[in-house]
């Protein structure tokens, strides 16, 4: 009886477990959203590869070694927000998500704020992935 009990709880562990590791990749919404978070705000290459098609996302990166050198250049820490996420094309394993990257900070005491629009190609490839990304305003 004890060693079932074990069993069951050892199952259900790694049931738990595998939910919360696995990255969500449902929608190409939220896989963007996912992948914008671990490279804009957790700043973690590793989880961000986890939504991408093959690596790193070139424009992308740029972007975030700018925001960077800007912080570092300033002295502050930008807030970074995700906003206005919508999928504006889909056809069978490809979309196109449009989503407003907006980062915020106080310089000088004066609170700042500057949003760029970005548009990202996806495939579905076992989850939606991000392939590709550019500023478009």
């Amino acid at each position: 009886m004890l060693a079932l009990l074990c069993l069951g709880g050892i199952a259900t562990a790694v049931v738990w477990y595998n939910r919360a590791s696995t990255p969500d990749r449902s929608t190409p919404d939220v896989a963007v959203i996912n992948y914008l978070q671990a490279t804009l705000v957790s700043r973690d290459p590793n989880r961000a590869g986890l939504f991408t098609c093959e690596g790193a996302v070139p424009s992308v990166d740029e972007f975030a070694a700018d925001v960077a050198g800007r912080e570092r250049e300033l002295g502050v820490s930008f807030s970074i927000n995700i906003e206005d996420v919508a999928v504006t094309e889909t056809a069978g394993a490809d979309a196109t998500v449009v989503a407003v990257i907006r980062r915020s900070a106080a310089i000088d005491g004066i609170y700042q704020s500057l949003a760029d629009t970005w548009q990202f190609d996806l495939n579905n490839r076992d989850g939606w992935r991000v392939c590709a990304g550019s500023r478009i305003s």
